[in-house]
C-alpha cells in the first residue's frame, strides 16, 4: 500500500485530507487565473497533491508553500508550452501560405515535409476498418461524390455520409499530436 510504503502515520494521511479539504478549493481558483481550461487546472492541481504525497515526508517548506509553487510552476510550464506550440502552428501556417503562393518553387524540405505528411495519414488510414476505409478512399483519393459512392457499394447516403464522418473523427484524433498537419490535411481534404 502507498501508506506503508511511504511509511505514513495515519495522523499524516489524516492532515493529508484535511490539507486536499481545505487547501484544493483555493488551488483550482489559484490555477484558473492562469488557465482558462477548468479541466486542465484541474488535472494541474490533483497532480501537485499527488507530487505532495509522494514527496510528503521530505517537503521542507509549508505545505501550502509547497502546493502554491507546485501549481504556479505547472501552470507557468503550461503557458510555456502553448506559446511554443502557438508560434510552431503559426510558422507551419506561413511556410504553407508560402508554398500556396509559390507551389512552382522545389524545396527540399516541403518536399520532406509533404512525405512524412503523407505517410502520417496514409498510416492513419490504413487503422480505419475495412467499410469505413473503402468509403473514405473513394470519397477523398478518387473523388467520388457521396451518391456514387453510395450507388456502387448499394448502400444509403446517408451511411456514406456517416462513415466519412466517422473516417475524419478517427483520423482528428490519430493525427491530434501532428495539430499544424491534422490541419492542412482537413483542409486539403474536407469538402
Amino acid at each position: 500500500m502507498p501508506c506503508e510504503k511511504l511509511k505514513m502515520s495515519r495522523q499524516d494521511v489524516k492532515h493529508f485530507e484535511s490539507l486536499f479539504q481545505q487547501m484544493q478549493p483555493r488551488l483550482f481558483a489559484f490555477c484558473c487565473k492562469y488557465v482558462e481550461d477548468k479541466e486542465q487546472a484541474r488535472d494541474f492541481v490533483q497532480d501537485c497533491f499527488i507530487s505532495l504525497w509522494e514527496n510528503y515526508g521530505s517537503v521542507a517548506s509549508s505545505f501550502e508553500s509547497y502546493l502554491f509553487t507546485s501549481v504556479r510552476n505547472r501552470c507557468l510550464s503550461y503557458i510555456r508550452s502553448r506559446k511554443v506550440h502557438a508560434e510552431y502552428e503559426e510558422a507551419v501556417l506561413l511556410r504553407i501560405r508560402e508554398i500556396e503562393i509559390h507551389p512552382e518553387m522545389p524545396e527540399p524540405l516541403t518536399d520532406l515535409y509533404l512525405k512524412e505528411l503523407n505517410e502520417i495519414i496514409a498510416h492513419s488510414v490504413e487503422k480505419l476498418p475495412e467499410k469505413c476505409r473503402e468509403i473514405f478512399r473513394m470519397s477523398r483519393y478518387r473523388g467520388l461524390k457521396n451518391q456514387e459512392i453510395a450507388d456502387r457499394l448499394h448502400i444509403s447516403v446517408r451511411t456514406v455520409e456517416a462513415q466519412i464522418y466517422n473516417a475524419l473523427k478517427i483520423l482528428k484524433e490519430d493525427l491530434k499530436d501532428y495539430l499544424p498537419v491534422s490541419l492542412i490535411f482537413f483542409l486539403l481534404f474536407s469538402k
